[in-house]
């Protein structure tokens, strides 16, 4: 089932989207010991982990989840691109979120080499599904590291994770889960937000063939909920 939520703000989607992760990933703990929990870079998601290090840090036990980095740059974990190092430089901060047990690439490898590698780390984990995902929107419709045109998008593949060249986007060489991945989804979040992002928002919702808008149908024909978190800004039905 696909459902569009709207907010005034991007704050308003980061409060909305920290408060369904910890509602998530609690029932996921309660049911299988355990939480598994994709997560994205950018502005918006970084918003919300924000909100839920001053709000939610005592919420749940965070050592009982695993974060897997969704997509990330061939680049030092320490460098400003990377989106493990953004993201855990925030958990790091707090005394609970910092509990989470990750799920990392090795970026000192070359990329495919890199992929078939975190695949693996994934693997190992026998996950049924991801309990929660969370995914960006680029103002090209890209979500993760696939992006329009690109052989990560297009090209077929059974792969979970894939390498990426010629990212239309610096750095160029990345790696990123695939559609193939996104199969195994209990639940995916979509933080829709910006004025930036409205044409391919619009065109994600007529169903145009966009990353966002196939990653979302992947999700929900096998099974998946998907729920896109909208401020007003990106909201254009006109």
């Amino acid at each position: 089932m696909t459902e569009i939520r709207n907010y005034h703000t991007a704050e308003d989607v980061a409060q909305a989207a920290a408060e369904n992760a910890v509602e998530l990933l609690q029932i996921a703990i309660e049911t299988k010991g355990s939480a598994s929990w994709v997560v994205a870079g950018g502005s918006s998601p970084m918003l919300a982990y924000k909100k839920l290090i001053k709000e939610f840090s005592d919420a749940l036990d965070w050592s009982k989840v695993t974060v897997i980095i969704g997509d990330e740059r061939m680049v030092p974990l320490d460098h400003k691109d990377s989106n493990y190092g953004a993201i855990s430089s925030l958990f790091n901060k707090n005394v609970e979120l910092a509990k989470v047990k990750w799920l990392v690439p090795d970026t000192s490898l070359d990329a495919a080499t890199a992929a078939r590698d975190y695949a693996a780390k994934i693997a190992e984990q026998n996950f049924a599904e991801f309990d929660l995902v969370w995914l960006g929107v680029g103002e090209d419709g890209h979500t993760l590291s696939l992006f329009p045109g690109n052989v990560s998008f297009t090209g077929p593949t059974d792969e979970w994770v894939i390498p990426v060249y010629d990212s239309p986007k610096p750095p160029s060489e990345r790696i990123t889960l695939s559609l193939k991945a996104l199969e195994y989804v209990d639940e995916l979040v979509i933080f829709a937000v910006g004025a930036s992002k409205q044409d391919a928002l619009k065109a994600a919702r007529l169903k145009r063939l966009l990353p966002v808008s196939v990653a979302s149908d992947v999700v929900e024909t096998n099974g998946g909920e998907v729920r896109w978190l909208y401020d007003e800004a990106a909201w254009n039905d006109d």
